[in-house]
């Protein structure tokens, strides 16, 4: 008796295995993201740094209520100020100062030394452009030369360590971002054209049959962007997950990164992968368009 063979199942053309190939490009992608949203973090955090950088102006004692006036107008039109008017400044008279200190001491102070040493204060907030150590120091020259104007105070030694370690940190994650890209080029490239083994004998069959190569390399393509798709959307979830529950332990990832910039970061990552996809598909697909019989049995 014979016994009945089990038909396998025919390959359809223009498919191919896509767990292996939406798993590996799916974590590339995700990979990158990660990445992307840590240099995106980085830039922000010193983006955010900049926006609230204040120097302290200290006057003169004595000054009339006309001249600490001026000396406001004049700061407004200066263009390292965050803003052309009053709300770019904070004054404190040297009496409220007084009062705010005596009472964090619990005691008034300016009794037991018999006058208040404390002066009129001018907080003033900087454009982030102004940001730089060499810039800051100009523009503590230009304030000082206001008629008026005792002393100039900022925190120059922790905006210098800022702008050291946020240059450094963002240089590491774009070197670390651009070989990650690159391993997962190979990786996806890799995975594409292991995908694509099993059909080469059927691609070799169409071109035997009068079938051009475009009109070969059509379903593939549009199999393999239908891929990349999927697993940018994966990805996309994926990292939309993990930033959510990072922020539960992290109070303040929301302030760093904005919805449209998160936006960007997921669209960027469904583009990435259906150009990846594409571009190794088409290579691979085109390699064994070009193989000879010899070459396709090893």
């Amino acid at each position: 008796m014979y016994k009945e063979r089990k038909k396998k199942p025919k390959k359809k053309f223009g498919n191919f295995p896509y767990i292996s190939v939406i798993f590996s490009v799916s974590l590339s992608l995700l990979l990158l993201g990660i990445f992307s949203f840590f240099l995106l973090s980085s830039l922000q955090v010193k983006t955010l740094i900049e926006k609230n950088t204040e120097i302290n102006i200290y006057l003169n004692k004595n000054l009339s209520i006309n001249t600490i006036d001026q000396i406001k107008r004049t700061l407004y039109i200066k263009d390292y100020v965050l803003v052309n008017d009053e709300s770019t400044l904070e004054y404190i008279s040297s009496e409220i100062a007084a009062q705010e200190f005596s009472k964090e001491l619990g005691e008034d102070f300016t009794k037991f030394l018999g006058n208040n040493p404390l002066r009129d204060l001018i907080i003033l907030k900087i454009n982030p452009k102004y940001f730089s150590s060499s810039q800051l120091t100009f523009v503590e020259e230009d304030i000082l030369k206001i008629s008026g104007v005792y002393e100039v105070d900022y925190s120059k030694d922790l905006i210098s360590n800022i702008n050291k370690n946020i240059t450094s940190i963002s240089l590491v994650f774009i070197g670390i971002f651009i070989i990650l890209f690159l391993i997962s080029i190979i990786l996806i490239n890799n995975t594409l054209r292991i995908a694509l083994f099993s059909q080469r004998f059927l691609i070799r069959s169409m071109q035997l049959v009068g079938a051009t190569s475009n009109y070969i390399l059509k379903p593939f393509l549009l199999r393999g962007m239908f891929y990349g798709v999927i697993s940018g959307v994966i990805a996309s979830v994926l990292l939309f997950v993990i930033i959510t529950l990072a922020n539960d332990k992290l109070n303040g990832l929301n302030s760093i990164a904005t919805t449209e910039q998160l936006s960007i970061i997921f669209i960027s990552l469904m583009l990435t992968g259906i150009v990846i996809v594409v571009i190794s598909t088409y290579t691979s697909v085109n390699k064994y368009l070009n193989s000879s019989l010899d070459e396709l049995y090893n």
